[in-house]
C-alpha cells in the first residue's frame, strides 16, 4: 500500500467521504488537499477536558434485550490469552462478570437501556469500553394515543405584553400557555433559549450562540423573581420615572433594542443579586442553600460561563465589525488559551462577578423549571417545545471552555447546489468526532440533558448532522469541503435514551435530501419528523392531507421563511429584491415559483374541498384574507399527522420575516416583534375562535 493509499484508507476509518453524489447524481471527488486536511485534523485527540473525565478505548452500541457482541481482533489480543470481562452500570454497580478463552466474537448478555462500563482484562492489558444500549424508540408521549395534539409555536423575543420590558419572558410564555390551554394547546414551541454573548447583545441570532449549554437569561421575568418581590430598593429604583419612561420605550419599539433591554435587566439583576447575598429572610436563606447545591452539581463548567462572560465584557465595549471578532477570538492572545494555573487565577480575582453569572443560570434554569411545571399542571400534554442549535459558534464559551472537543479551524456548511453555487459556510465549528468518542460522548449527553430537562418536545436542528456533515478547512470556500460521517448510531442510542429519561419527544429537523440509512433509523426510533407545508408542492399540487406523514410534526413555515401573508404577497422577494442581495434572473425564477406554490394552495383547497370549486380568484390576482387564512390553516390542522404547530404571526396575518437567511446586519434579524400585546390577543374574539376552530378541525 503506497502513502496515497494510506491516506485513504486513514481518512475512510476516520469517516471522511472520498466522494460524494451532488444534487443532480453527480458523483464529487474531494480534494485531496481537503482529505489530507481533515486527516490531521480527525487523526489525533485533543487530550481531552480541563480536569481529565473518563476515557474509552471503544465505544459499543447495542440495543436493549438483545445480546451484545464485539469484534475483539482490532485489539490483536494472543490467541491464547484468557479474557475477564466486568461491566458494570451508571452506579457502579455489577451487572456481568466473567472470565474465559479469548474468541474474536466477544458475547455478552442483553441489557436494559442506559450506559455502561465494560472493562476488558487480556494479556496484562486493560482496556475500556463505554456500552451504550438504546431503547427501542425515543419516548413517545401518550397523548397520541388519545388525540391528534397541537400547539402554538413563538419567537420569544418577539411577544409583546403590558408587562415585560421590551423583550418577550418566561412570563408571557406563562400567560400564553395559560390562554392557549383554554382552547386545547398542548404545548408552546419556543426559538433556542441558548446563551448568547452579554458583552455584545447585538449578537442576536439564537442559531449562533455561546452555549447550548447554558440560557440566555435575557428571557427572565424579572418581576417575577422572588427577591424583586422582596426587595423594596429595587421596587422603588424600578418606579422611578426615568426607568418607567426607559420602560415604556423599550416596550413600545418595533424592534428588539437587545442593547437597552440588557443594560437595563443587567441593572436590576446586579441589584438584585447584591439582596439574594445578604437578605436575612428564610425564603432567600433556602434560595441560596438552593444555588450552592446547583453550583457544587453544575461544577467547573459553571464558573467557565462565568469566567468566559466576565472576559469578554473586559475585551468587548461595542459590537465587533467583524464576526471572526466575536468572543474569544477577539481577546488578547494570553486569554485566548489559559492553562489552569492562569484559569484557577482568573477564577480567583473575578470570583464575585463569576459567581453572579452563575446565579443569573441558576434564577433562568429555575424560572424555566417552574415555567414548563405550570404548562403541564394547566392540562397541556407537553408543555414547552424547545429547538437544540447545530453547534455554538466558533467565538463560544462552549468552544473556549473546551477547544478539543470541536475542529476550531473548520466550518460546518453545505455543498455548492443549483440554489447556491458557491455553497454554504456557516461558520461554526464541529465535534472533533474522534476526541468525542474518546470521551464515551459524555459531552453530548451532557448538553441534551441540559436541554431536555426543560422541554417536553425537543426539535433538533439539521438531524442529519448526526449522520453526516459537510465540513470545510479554515480559509477555504465551501465548494473546498467534503462530507465527514459522524458516529450515528452511537449518537441516535444517547438520543434514544435521554428521551427516554427525560419523557421528551424528539422531532428531528430532516428537511432536504435524507438518505435512506437516516431515514430508516428515525422511522425505528420513532422520531417525528418535520413537514414545512411550504416545502411539499409536487406537480402544482399540495398532497392531501391524510397522507401527510403521521409520526411527524407538521408547519406551514418556520423561522427562515417568511410568513404566511409575507409569502403569498412575496415580500421576501421585495427585501432580496431591495438589499440587492439576488441576481435579477433568480428572483425571476423565485417570483415564477412563488406563484406556482400560490396556484398550487388554491387548486388544493378546492380540490380537497376547503374552497369550493368554483371559487373566484387566483395566485396571482388574490391578496391574503381571512377566510383563505383559515382555510390553509383547517387543511394543515385536519391532517393525520400526529403533532402539528400554529405561528401566531401567522394567525395575524402579519407580515413578516423574522430571518432573512443570507443577511447579517442589512436586515433586523431576530429583532422582529409581534403587532399586538398578548393581552390584546386574547381581549377580542379573532384569536379565540380561530383557536377553537384549529382545536375542533385535530378533532375530526
Amino acid at each position: 500500500m503506497n502513502m496515497a493509499e494510506q491516506l485513504q484508507h486513514e481518512a475512510e476509518t476516520l469517516g471522511i467521504a472520498l466522494s460524494h453524489y451532488d444534487i443532480d447524481g453527480r458523483l464529487i471527488y474531494a480534494h485531496p488537499e481537503s482529505v489530507a486536511y481533515f486527516t490531521q485534523v480527525l487523526r489525533s485527540t485533543g487530550g481531552g477536558a480541563r480536569g481529565g473525565g473518563e476515557r474509552f478505548d471503544d465505544v459499543i452500541v447495542a440495543q436493549e434485550s438483545e445480546p451484545i457482541t464485539y469484534d475483539t481482533s482490532p485489539l490483536n489480543l494472543p490467541q491464547c490469552a484468557a479474557i475477564h470481562i466486568a461491566i458494570t452500570d451508571e452506579n457502579e454497580q455489577s451487572v456481568f462478570e466473567q472470565t474465559s478463552s479469548l474468541t474474536s466474537i466477544l458475547s455478552l448478555p442483553p441489557l436494559s437501556f442506559g450506559y455502561y462500563l465494560l472493562i476488558l482484562v487480556a494479556a496484562k492489558q486493560q482496556y475500556r469500553f463505554r456500552l451504550l444500549v438504546s431503547p427501542s424508540t425515543a419516548y413517545q408521549p401518550p397523548v397520541f394515543a388519545q388525540k391528534k395534539a397541537w400547539g402554538l409555536n413563538v419567537q420569544v423575543y418577539s411577544l409583546r405584553s403590558e408587562r415585560n420590558w421590551g423583550i418577550g419572558d418566561f412570563a408571557d410564555l406563562a400567560y400564553l400557555a395559560k390562554s392557549a390551554v383554554k382552547f386545547g394547546a398542548d404545548f408552546i414551541g419556543v426559538n433556542p433559549l441558548h446563551l448568547l454573548y452579554p458583552s455584545v447583545p447585538e449578537w442576536a441570532s439564537p442559531y449562533s450562540s455561546s452555549s447550548r449549554r447554558w440560557l440566555n437569561y435575557l428571557y427572565l421575568a424579572i418581576d417575577q423573581l422572588p427577591e424583586f418581590k422582596l426587595c423594596k430598593s429595587v421596587q422603588s429604583w424600578f418606579a422611578k420615572e426615568e426607568i418607567q419612561q426607559q420602560v415604556i420605550a423599550l416596550r413600545a419599539s418595533e424592534l428588539v433594542n437587545y442593547s437597552g433591554v440588557h443594560q437595563l435587566k443587567i441593572q436590576a439583576l446586579e441589584k438584585l443579586f447584591d439582596f439574594f447575598k445578604r437578605s436575612k429572610t428564610a425564603q432567600i436563606s433556602a434560595r441560596r442553600e438552593a444555588f450552592a447545591a446547583f453550583v457544587r452539581c453544575e461544577g467547573e463548567e459553571l464558573l467557565l460561563q462565568g469566567l468566559f462572560n466576565v472576559l469578554d465584557s473586559l475585551e468587548h465595549d461595542k459590537m465587533p465589525e467583524d464576526e471572526n471578532q466575536i468572543g474569544w477570538l477577539g481577546w488578547r492572545q494570553e486569554w485566548q488559551q489559559l492553562s489552569i494555573e492562569q484559569c484557577d487565577a482568573l477564577l480567583v480575582k473575578h470570583q464575585e462577578k463569576v459567581m453572579f453569572y452563575a446565579w443569573l443560570q441558576w434564577i433562568t434554569a429555575v424560572q424555566l423549571t417552574e415555567l414548563q411545571a405550570d404548562c403541564l399542571t394547566s392540562g397541556m400534554a407537553l408543555g414547552l417545545y424547545g429547538d437544540l442549535a447545530v453547534s455554538s459558534s466558533r467565538g463560544s464559551v462552549d468552544v473556549w471552555s473546551d477547544p478539543s472537543l470541536y475542529c476550531v479551524n473548520v466550518s460546518v456548511g453545505a455543498p455548492p447546489d443549483p440554489l447556491g453555487p458557491v455553497g454554504q459556510n456557516w461558520n461554526i465549528p464541529p465535534y472533533n468526532t474522534t476526541e468525542l468518542k474518546a470521551r464515551g460522548f459524555q459531552p453530548f449527553i451532557e448538553m441534551l440533558r441540559a436541554n431536555m430537562c426543560h422541554f417536553g418536545v425537543l426539535r433538533i436542528d439539521h438531524i442529519m448532522g448526526l449522520f453526516r456533515l459537510w465540513l470545510i478547512p479554515e480559509g477555504k470556500t465551501a465548494a473546498d469541503g467534503l462530507y465527514v460521517r459522524c458516529a450515528f448510531e452511537a449518537l441516535m442510542a444517547v438520543l434514544a435514551i435521554e428521551s427516554q429519561r427525560h419523557r421528551c419527544l424528539i422531532i428531528g429537523e430532516d428537511l432536504g435530501t435524507v438518505p435512506d440509512e437516516v431515514r430508516s433509523k428515525l422511522n425505528a426510533l420513532s422520531i417525528f419528523s418535520y413537514f414545512v407545508l411550504y416545502f411539499e408542492q409536487r406537480d402544482q399540487q399540495f398532497p392531501n392531507n391524510q397522507v401527510f406523514p403521521l409520526k411527524a410534526f407538521a408547519t406551514i413555515g418556520t423561522h427562515d421563511v417568511p410568513s404566511l401573508a409575507s409569502f403569498w404577497h412575496c415580500r421576501d422577494l421585495q427585501l432580496f429584491a431591495d438589499l440587492g442581495i439576488l441576481s435579477a434572473d433568480f428572483l425571476r425564477q423565485k417570483y415564477d415559483q412563488r406563484v406556482m406554490d400560490k396556484q398550487a394552495i388554491l387548486n388544493t383547497l378546492r380540490r380537497d374541498h376547503y374552497l369550493p370549486p368554483d371559487y373566484a380568484g387566483d395566485a396571482l390576482s388574490m391578496a391574503m384574507h381571512d377566510h383563505l387564512n383559515d382555510m390553509i390553516h383547517q387543511y394543515v390542522a385536519e391532517s393525520r399527522t400526529q403533532l402539528i404547530g400554529v405561528q401566531l404571526e401567522n394567525l395575524l396575518n402579519q407580515e413578516v420575516s423574522f430571518n432573512l437567511p443570507g443577511t447579517s446586519t442589512e436586515y433586523p434579524n431576530w429583532r422582529k416583534k409581534l403587532p399586538y400585546t398578548l393581552e390584546g390577543l386574547f381581549s377580542n374574539d379573532y384569536i379565540p375562535s380561530f383557536l377553537t376552530r384549529i382545536n375542533s378541525a385535530r378533532h375530526k
